[in-house]
């Protein structure tokens, strides 16, 4: 994709990043965002969708990473419920500027898709909160028309309110209806993304614990500070210990399902929520004058032998990995 946007929009890249340099020059944003729309706004002629499609690459071609959920741990993110517990700011926790969920078969309005590059977009280049989650939905099966107007599938979630089932519900409720069902495809996205920016998350490279960080620029003697693109896309496995932690244990643990009986509860995933500690200290100040506070605790895996032994999973790689 990055290659058939290089070649159909010759010089795309120096070009974005010099305006990228020009603009921070006038206005900062925060450094969850790389790019807003507005700077690849003078490279695509009054075309809004070609705008979203060069943000999203332009934000994705220096990290190139790949993420792929456990399918057992997709399916217990789709369990957990989105509610007013989870807030938006989680978001700015993402570990890139733009990253591509592998989560195949997505309906959107335009057909299938096979993945799905996300981004956030600030809402003033003063301000660090998020006016909208950008996702560039990977529809296109003729890649050469993946510019086109129509192609692929660009769609926003507004960022309003405090919680990100709010976000979901203004959303949806502000857009065409033939949109609503679309919502099914939605989810599972922002699902994976919390998990990823939650604290506890399980992230492999290549079978190695690893987390994925922002590049750091790299002083040059002609252009300042300039920021390289990595060769090839590096692919980041989600929660497949986890995964492979809760196929194990279902069948051992499928009769434990009362809590009042003293046997094993099930492996499972307990989902994000609000916790209020009280801080302070515990001996001079009785309990109701002590500070409340509010902390967001991510999800977290209950009863799972991660470190057991655990049935191996061969999965064939290939050597070069590339969206097409």
């Amino acid at each position: 994709m990055l290659e058939i946007m290089g070649r159909q929009l010759p010089n795309v890249w120096t070009t974005h990043e010099m305006l990228r340099s020009t603009g921070r020059l006038r206005a900062q944003w925060p450094d969850w965002c790389y790019a807003p729309l507005a700077v690849a706004e003078p490279l695509c002629g009054g075309r809004p969708d070609l705008a979203f499609k060069i943000t999203a690459l332009a934000s994705w071609r220096l990290t190139q990473g790949i993420y792929r959920v456990d399918q057992t741990l997709l399916n217990a993110l789709l369990d957990t419920p989105l509610d007013d517990d989870v807030p938006i700011d989680v978001l700015m926790r993402m570990p890139e500027w733009c990253i591509y969920l592998e989560l195949p078969n997505i309906l959107t309005p335009t057909g299938p898709a096979r993945g799905v590059w996300v981004f956030m977009e600030p809402s003033h280049l003063d301000s660090d909160r998020p006016v909208f989650l950008g996702m560039l939905f990977d529809t296109e099966r003729d890649i050469a028309r993946s510019l086109e107007d129509g192609a692929m599938y660009p769609f926003c979630v507004k960022l309003s309110g405090e919680s990100i089932a709010q976000a979901l519900a203004q959303t949806f409720c502000t857009a065409a209806s033939e949109l609503e069902s679309f919502k099914a495809a939605v989810t599972p996205v922002i699902s994976v993304l919390l998990y990823l920016c939650a604290q506890n998350a399980e992230i492999t490279c290549h079978g190695a614990d690893a987390y994925p960080v922002r590049p750091v620029p790299v002083h040059t003697r002609r252009r300042g500070l300039r920021i390289f693109p990595p060769p090839a896309p590096t692919v980041w496995s989600l929660g497949y210990r986890i995964g492979a932690a809760l196929r194990a244990s279902q069948p051992r643990n499928r009769d434990d399902h009362d809590p009042g009986s003293g046997r094993r509860l099930v492996a499972h995933i307990r989902r994000a929520h609000w916790h209020t500690i009280l801080s302070g200290p515990r001996k001079d100040l009785p309990p109701e004058t002590r500070r409340r506070e509010l902390r967001w605790m991510p999800p977290v895996a209950v009863n799972l032998d991660i470190g057991a032994e655990l049935i191996a999973t061969v999965r064939p790689v290939n050597n070069t990995v590339s969206i097409e």
